[in-house]
């Protein structure tokens, strides 16, 4: 018996840990209800619940069986495979620090091999050169192998464990990979061809809407760039820019693990953050008569769902208009998300506050009138979520956006030039 641990990787296509595991006798897929990584909000533990069911009925449906144990990783596993006489565990490559620190101490806790097989990115994460530039990491880049194919057939074994129920505050998407697979093929044929015009829309309809399967890996992104490329074209290349960006954010937090803490760029730490309570809770509820603004956080709120557009928007208001501590608010922003990868949206927040990721320009400061006449011409997003703003002008704004814009370059060309 072999054990197969799913970690963010709650599939079974694209699977190279469960294939080569297949490939040495029977096998038993084991998801872990990790406490360290359940203590958030409860859309995000419902959307995880919910795709670790359908990865149990996924192994049901091939024959197969999913054991689900509640706990830390580094007694479960060990636990499972002493139950089971597993000979070896295998798993899917982990590069967060925890999933780093958690795999370690899982290894040093087992009494059979851990094998860790390289997990669905587009370009490896653990690069041994760290870069800081999207570009020169892009040429990393090698031509893509055919992604591997889901097993037809799992061997008989009895199931363990109950999956809880949790209820979202939010609508879920449809769960599993067969339903990921479907949205997909779907944006494939509908939309790819007009995604490089249509990809900043504020109200993510030129989008894929595939990141909430991506980040619990129920979507492999090797297969999603596999099926774009063959298909071609501009929005082909574009969408697949964007899948190497992911694996750019893995790659920053990987080589610079302290991100999560401290501004790539040093300087930046000592901006004089503005610990105004008030201020921050009327940007986290849309509350600061920025009518972008105000629609991209109540979006958010009422969805887990919001467009890449409107999230640089938002962070680069919070961060360079407030002065917000931008760490408090990357987590607030990340806890509503459906999609809330930690690698990405450290890298999104450091990137659109000028923190020091892609060298982004710290004078690059959107003007958020002109933001939203262009990515929402027609205002139909505006009014779905912020109807009470008859245009994207300011209404009674928490800050007047010409001063602080002033106040931030200021501020910002000071600290350059220390």
């Amino acid at each position: 018996m072999r054990l197969v641990w799913h970690r963010g990787d709650l599939r079974l296509h694209d699977h190279p840990a469960l294939l080569e595991a297949l490939g040495e006798g029977p096998v038993v897929g084991l998801v872990v209800l990790d406490p360290n990584n359940l203590k958030t909000t409860p859309r995000r533990r419902a959307w995880f619940l919910e795709n670790v069911r359908a990865l149990r009925e996924a192994y049901r449906r091939r024959g197969g069986a999913l054991w689900v144990l509640e706990g830390l990783p580094w007694e479960k596993v060990p636990e499972a495979a002493r139950r089971l006489r597993a000979k070896a565990v295998y798993a899917l490559k982990s590069h967060t620090p925890y999933g780093r620190h958690r795999d370690e101490r899982v290894r040093e806790a087992l009494e059979v091999p851990l094998h860790l097989l390289p997990a669905s990115h587009l370009i490896p994460p653990d690069l041994p050169k760290a870069y800081r530039v999207y570009t020169p990491f892009r040429r990393n880049l090698q031509d893509l192998s055919p992604p591997l194919p889901a097993p037809e057939a799992l061997p008989q074994a009895p199931e363990e464990g109950e999956i809880p129920q949790e209820t979202s505050d939010v609508p879920l998407p449809p769960p599993g990979e067969e339903a990921a697979l479907a949205r997909l093929y779907s944006f494939l044929e509908e939309k790819l061809p007009r995604y490089a015009e249509a990809r900043d829309r504020l109200d993510g309809e030129g989008g894929s809407r595939l990141s909430p399967y991506f980040t619990l890996g129920v979507l492999s992104p090797r297969l999603a760039a596999w099926e774009a490329l063959k298909r071609g074209g501009k929005g082909a290349l574009k969408w697949v820019d964007e899948l190497i960006w992911r694996d750019f954010s893995h790659h920053l937090l990987h080589h610079f693990p302290w991100m999560r803490e401290r501004p790539l760029d040093p300087r930046w730490e000592a901006l004089p953050w503005n610990e105004d309570e008030a201020l921050f809770q009327a940007w986290l509820e849309g509350r600061t008569g920025v009518p972008l603004v105000d629609a991209a956080m109540r979006e958010l709120g009422a969805t887990g769902l919001l467009s890449n557009r409107a999230r640089m928007c938002v962070a680069q208001f919070a961060v360079k208009y407030l002065l917000l501590p931008w760490r408090k608010a990357e987590a607030a922003f990340k806890a509503l998300l459906l999609d809330g990868d930690t690698a990405q949206n450290l890298q999104g927040w450091q990137w659109a506050g000028g923190l020091g990721v892609d060298a982004a320009p710290y004078f690059r400061v959107f003007n958020l009138v002109e933001q939203g006449k262009r990515h929402d011409p027609g205002g139909a997003w505006l009014r779905r979520y912020a109807p009470e703003y008859p245009s994207y002008e300011p209404m009674d704004p928490v800050v007047d956006l010409e001063e602080a814009r002033r106040r931030y370059l200021a501020l910002a060309e000071d600290l350059v030039k220390r």
